[in-house]
């Protein structure tokens, strides 16, 4: 291996491997959003609300896997800067659905298609077969670290 980590040493090469592609991704995050003008922290509510459709709050924190608070200061700066409104119709804030404003939309159609571009390039490699088991793998592993932590 490049990085001189034997694959014995499965614990280093895991946590070596998982912490350096959350890096890349975020340096990727951190440089597109900043062509625009944001932060890369607002990336997952404008993805998510662009692919999913309109949401509460309370279903973007799931889908975001970030706490209240959080996705509550991100939609307030969203909602402040028009790229985000929310539905005044609901009894709590937290009811509230959240869509994209035109503005919205335009920016996360942008962020849409660099993910997808993205995505491409660092899937290149793979045959469809090597693409599948990779992800079953990283799923599994998932899986059993968060039974792990949960159960503890």
């Amino acid at each position: 291996m490049k990085s001189g980590i034997k694959i014995d040493d499965i614990f280093s090469l895991f946590t070596s491997l998982i912490t350096n592609i959350q890096r890349y991704i975020n340096k990727i995050k951190d440089k597109n959003m900043k062509s625009i003008g944001l932060k890369s922290c607002y990336l997952s509510c404008l993805y998510y609300l662009y692919k999913l459709g309109p949401m509460s709050q309370m279903r973007l924190c799931e889908v975001c896997d970030e706490n209240k608070s959080a996705i509550c200061r991100k939609i307030e700066y969203l909602t402040q800067h028009d790229y985000v409104q929310k539905d005044t119709s609901a009894d709590t804030k937290y009811k509230k659905s959240i869509s994209l404003t035109i503005k919205g939309k335009k920016i996360a159609q942008y962020i849409s298609s660099k993910v997808n571009e993205i995505i491409e390039k660092a899937n290149a490699d793979f045959s469809d077969t090597e693409r599948a088991v990779l992800y079953s793998g990283l799923e599994k592993v998932n899986q059993k670290l968060k039974k792990i932590t949960t159960s503890e």
